[in-house]
């Protein structure tokens, strides 16, 4: 049986093709590695991302030293105060401290701006303090470089200057038409130039890889994640649809435009819109559809509502409730100690106060980073830098998830407190002192984050930079349906 000719013409074009789109990876990338320019921009660009990665990788194993240090010695002072009233315990208080992952060495995000520790007391849900940016300069706050930078800003512009003449240069030279005249496909030429700007782009993220590894390693078993290697794997797609969005989007316009300058200066209008411009755009417009309050007004609202007892009626209510239930007519008769009954009533009390107010104030933040996140639409470095953060735990979400897991260990504390003090009566007017088997009743403070939402995820971000990556790829091949009609000047 012999094969149709539709057949073997269908495979004829596959194996032109294969050919072509090798021959053309052969003769770009030796005309690339001969081009003394190709060599400037992928040092000075390497040599970026290996001062980002190293800094990002020793700051990131400092802090978390220093924190677990802090951590062990917290857990010490807490475990060895001596002997002590339980409520004077719970004010003397301890404090926590937000862990961090590998990945966020690669992108801090928020972190920089949000403190590092918090302190538990009874009848306060305190913030954090200890922000890194307070003690830097404002060229620091500014221009802060790290693998995120690297790759979301940078890796895109080089990768312009790489690429900006892939079809725009022979147009000028005048040998597009040549290429047509021995029916290259152009499909084969795009995919294969673009493939080897990709891989120069891809020079810049090795260092980040090695250093996270590096720190992957060296963490131990000290990771806050519980999805860690999910994590990691669609960080790397993240990134890798990024720079291929971007290797899309210059072959496009470089089909486009009729020579090398518009091509260069669209490029770098649009690297500036989507990098530079709509990030900061939609940062602004998120603060004015969801406004925060001030930090004095916050406070102010809050004291107010703690400054409002608890009803008093109901706090009699209670009291004559558990008189009836031991069959007493004085608290001074009852078999556990009132004062320990009404101190967890005053937590419980500040607690729905500190959930209705941090409530609030968390889901404002929540609907700024909705619609800060809705610009991902428009620009894939909105879309990636939200996915990056949220992958790297180093975003709202999961520095609000760190808040409510360090409240969540205050009211233990208040709980294990409280409960001392219920058990034990008072005698002859002498209170009961807790010791450290109390003490070490209260549980270490071992953190994860959550694992990831991936609806939300999916919705906010991953669907965006698809769109975009298809959309940018639907452009290219417009583009050079525009070529193959006979565009070629």
């Amino acid at each position: 049986m012999t094969s149709s000719p539709a057949a073997s013409e269908r495979r004829g074009g596959t194996a032109r093709w294969l050919l072509a789109f090798a021959g053309t990876w052969q003769a770009d990338w030796r005309e690339r590695r001969r081009d003394w320019r190709v060599w400037l921009v992928v040092g000075v660009g390497l040599a970026l991302a290996c001062c980002a990665a190293l800094l990002s990788a020793l700051q990131l194993s400092a802090t978390l030293d220093a924190r677990g240090s802090a951590q062990q010695a917290e857990q010490q002072r807490w475990s060895q105060q001596g002997k002590k009233y339980p409520h004077a315990a719970a004010h003397y208080g301890v404090y926590v401290f937000k862990p961090l992952s590998a990945l966020a060495a690669l992108d801090p995000g928020i972190e920089h701006y949000v403190g590092a520790s918090v302190w538990l007391e009874a009848h306060k849900q305190n913030e954090l303090v200890y922000r890194p940016a307070n003690d830097e300069p404002g060229v620091n706050r500014q221009f802060r470089l790290n693998p995120a930078f690297v790759l979301q800003v940078l890796a895109p512009m080089a990768m312009i200057f790489l690429g900006f003449g892939m079809f725009a240069a022979e147009r000028e030279r005048g040998t597009l038409a040549a290429l047509r005249i021995n029916a290259a496909p152009l499909s084969a030429l795009a995919l294969a130039r673009g493939a080897v700007l990709l891989c120069l782009a891809m020079t810049l993220v090795l260092p980040a890889c090695v250093a996270v590894g590096v720190l992957e390693w060296t963490l131990d078993s000290r990771s806050p994640f519980s999805d860690g290697t999910l994590r990691a794997a669609l960080f790397t797609m993240g990134y890798l649809v990024y720079l291929a969005t971007w290797a899309a989007l210059i072959a496009a316009v470089s089909a486009w435009v009729p020579n090398l300058r518009s091509s260069l200066a669209l490029l770098i209008g649009l690297w500036a819109f989507t990098t530079l411009v709509l990030p900061r755009a939609a940062v602004e417009l998120a603060q004015l559809a969801a406004p925060l309050p001030t930090m004095q007004q916050f406070r102010a609202g809050l004291d107010d509502a703690l400054g409002m007892a608890d009803d008093p009626a109901q706090e009699n209510r209670d009291k004559e409730q558990l008189l009836r239930q031991y069959g007493v007519k004085d608290a001074k008769d009852l078999p556990v100690n009132w004062a320990g009954v009404s101190l967890q009533r005053s937590e419980s009390h500040g607690d729905h106060v500190f959930d209705e107010h941090y409530g609030a104030l968390f889901d404002a933040m929540r609907r700024q980073s909705a619609t800060a996140a809705l610009a991902g639409w428009l620009s894939p470095a909105v879309a990636v830098a939200g996915l990056s953060s949220a992958l790297a735990g180093s975003d709202t979400e999961h520095h609000v998830q760190f808040i409510n897991g360090a409240e969540q260990q205050r009211r233990t504390i208040q709980q294990v407190m409280n409960t001392a003090i219920t058990a034990h009566r008072e005698k002859d007017g002498v209170r009961h002192d807790g010791d450290q088997s109390l003490w070490d009743r209260v549980p270490p403070f071992r953190f994860l984050f959550n694992a990831l939402d991936m609806g939300s995820l999916l919705a906010r971000q991953i669907l965006p930079l698809l769109t975009l990556f298809i959309a940018s790829l639907l452009l290219c091949a417009a583009g050079l349906r525009h070529l193959r009609n006979g565009n070629l000047r």
